[in-house]
């Protein structure tokens, strides 16, 4: 269920048992023991290579993660970790690819890349990835609507760096709702809540999808 940027999740306390010998003195010495605790988070549903997933806005499938080399300029070689998708724009007008965002830093009014929440482990580069559209061999950033089409996640890596066996990633969802109390327009905004009320914004998990990295040529 998503929330408003004003109605933040809260988790329910639990009660943890204490001794039978204390449990006579009453809740009081219960609390003050510290007998509650938050319940743990429930983790995400997960899917696995090539499910479609309805993530509101867009249908993604991720197909591989690869690491690869490529011929770069002046003879140079380049090493990239990318991630393979296929996503349907199941909106009614173009929207751009985006870019992911960087862990914590987090807006509802992300661009699909922006709902590739976070990966583990963090794959670290001095730019951050590369995030383009293929599409009948044209490389571009926009996802046209009602169209599937081919999306890359490229990571520069070291050429020696050890590529890691298997890559997971949480990922995000979109939801069509009111923009705001004063504004009447609606738009795709991703389902999350401002934590405590104010902010940052924290992004729901919807699913998490595992990848195992294979080794390809380019």
């Amino acid at each position: 269920m998503t929330s408003s940027p004003n109605g933040a999740r809260r988790r329910r306390p639990v009660l943890v048992p204490v001794a039978s010998a204390l449990a006579v003195v009453g809740i009081g010495v219960t609390a003050a023991l510290g007998g509650f605790k938050e319940a743990p988070e429930k983790p995400p549903p997960t899917v696995s290579p090539g499910d479609v997933i309805d993530q509101g806005r867009y249908h993604t499938q991720f197909i591989k993660a690869i690491d690869t080399t490529e011929k770069g300029d002046f003879g140079t070689d380049k090493r990239y970790l990318e991630l393979v998708l296929k996503v349907t724009n199941m909106g009614k007008e173009t929207a751009s690819v985006g870019v992911m965002p960087d862990p914590g830093k987090y807006s509802p009014f992300g661009s699909f890349a922006g709902s590739l929440l976070r990966t583990r482990p963090e794959i670290k580069t001095k730019y951050g990835p590369e995030v383009s559209v293929l599409s009948l061999g044209v490389e571009s950033h926009q996802l046209q609507p009602g169209i599937t089409t081919t999306v890359v996640v490229k990571y520069e890596i070291e050429p020696t760096a050890t590529a890691p066996p298997e890559i997971s990633l949480d990922v995000g969802s979109f939801v069509y709702e009111q923009l705001g109390l004063m504004n009447q327009g609606y738009d795709w905004m991703l389902a999350g809540a401002y934590k405590d009320d104010k902010g940052p914004f924290e992004p729901e998990v919807a699913t998490r999808i595992t990848l195992p990295v294979r080794k390809e040529s380019s």
